[in-house]
């Protein structure tokens, strides 16, 4: 495992250059973001709290939607980069494994999985969308009708659960986000497991690409 490295900025740095003030803060929000929801996402999936093991599931999946909006959004300010000639030889500047980095997020946007992205930040993410909730309940009403599913209230805010919930956002994302129509069974956890590792790989190629990018003109 390789040691973090930490340097200095000041405000003043930033904000003199008023072409890239806007996106370098931008960025750094954004690898705030990302940072913090993987390392939430990676915290669940590591928990040996007996607690928290009933509830890991839906967090790690939580923390997945919140992570790969954070880096849809983030891709906006990619776009936005590549449409404005000037962010683009502020780029080309940089040393060749940013500059790769970014043709890497470039190819990406244009890409299906982007729309992928979209639909995760745009329908499960940040709202709760007014169909595909109910669409899912209704499906999944028709397959298992006499199926039980528990929900639990208390004083501690882990205690406040339903199950149906999770089997709700679980459904939306592989079927509506990931496009996967396969019955659940080993092929299509495979397919999952690796558009998960693909969207993973996004939100790595952004935060060094970014991180360095800012480094850059930190200076």
């Amino acid at each position: 495992m390789g040691k973090s490295r930490t340097w200095l900025v000041r405000a003043s740095t930033i904000a003199s250059q008023p072409e890239l003030a806007s996106v370098l803060i931008r960025l750094m929000l954004s690898i705030n973001d990302i940072s913090l929801a993987s390392d939430a996402n990676d915290g669940w999936a590591l928990t040996t709290d007996l607690r928290r093991d009933f509830r890991r599931n839906g967090a790690r999946m939580y923390f997945i939607r919140i992570l790969m909006a954070h880096v849809y959004e983030a891709l906006l300010i990619i776009r936005e980069i590549a449409q404005t000639p000037k962010l683009r030889v502020a780029v080309e500047k940089c040393d060749p494994q940013t500059v790769a980095a970014f043709s890497d997020l470039e190819a990406f946007i244009r890409s299906r999985e982007m729309k992928t992205l979209n639909t995760l930040r745009n329908r499960i993410a940040f709202h709760y969308d007014r169909t595909l909730p109910g669409e899912s309940l209704q499906e999944i009403a028709r397959q298992s009708p006499e199926r039980w599913w528990s929900y639990s209230m208390g004083s501690e805010p882990l205690d406040w659960y339903f199950t149906l919930a999770d089997a709700v956002v679980d459904r939306i994302v592989i079927r509506d986000a990931f496009g996967l129509k396969d019955p659940k069974g080993p092929q299509r956890t495979k397919k999952t497991e690796a558009i998960a590792g693909r969207l993973q790989e996004v939100s790595i190629t952004f935060t060094n690409f970014a991180a360095y990018f800012v480094r850059y003109y930190s200076k």
